[in-house]
């Protein structure tokens, strides 16, 4: 009877022991993305500059849809009241200046979400030929769900599936991710959108 507690006791802390921690995304990073919403039908591939700190993001993108590929250089700046969209056609070299609707999407694990485990993405039994990471989910606070996956080093993020509701659901992948900003002037507006 005391060895089959003592092997209770021992699987029940190996389990709660492989619990994932939540982690600290990094504040501001620059990277490449995929991001594909499959309910409005396009595909953006697209370079991205993020600040969390100071709720500004921008993204310069390809934008493919079934009929047309469109290229634009975008800035989210939610650090002003109201917050603002810089949305500069690469193309027709036409500029839209809009008030922000949405709240800043943070790029992070929310303190209320649940793990969903830690996997390796790649091969794990060769040294360097896998990453580590763990995947979270649960409500974002503008009332989206969402399931994001983050390296156990670092806790940058990998992936980061959204559903805001029934009319929106965003796929993002993230490639090729550096820590920081390279250059700060990126989240000035283009010159073209300003009067």
């Amino acid at each position: 009877m005391k060895t089959l507690l003592l092997f209770l006791f021992v699987a029940v802390a190996a389990v709660y022991s492989q619990v994932p921690e939540r982690c600290e995304a990094p504040a501001a990073f620059e990277s490449r993305i995929g991001r594909l919403d499959t309910i409005r039908g396009f595909f953006v591939n697209a370079k991205v500059s993020y600040d969390a700190r100071n709720m500004r993001t921008r993204i310069v993108e390809e934008v493919e849809t079934k009929e047309e590929k469109d290229y634009y250089d975008v800035l989210y700046l939610h650090n002003t009241q109201p917050g603002k969209e810089y949305r500069y056609n690469l193309k027709t070299k036409q500029c839209e200046t809009r008030m922000l609707n949405t709240s800043f999407r943070r790029f992070e694990i929310p303190e209320d979400a649940r793990p969903f485990g830690e996997f390796t993405i790649g091969t794990k039994g060769q040294p360097g030929e896998g990453v580590d990471v763990t995947m979270w989910g649960g409500r974002t606070p503008d009332g989206g769900e969402f399931v994001g996956v983050f390296t156990l080093a670092g806790c940058v993020p990998v992936s980061d599936r959204y559903f805001r509701n029934e009319s929106s659901f965003d796929n993002t992948d993230f490639y090729d991710v550096t820590l920081g900003i390279s250059n700060a002037s990126v989240f000035i507006p283009p010159h073209e959108c300003m009067p």
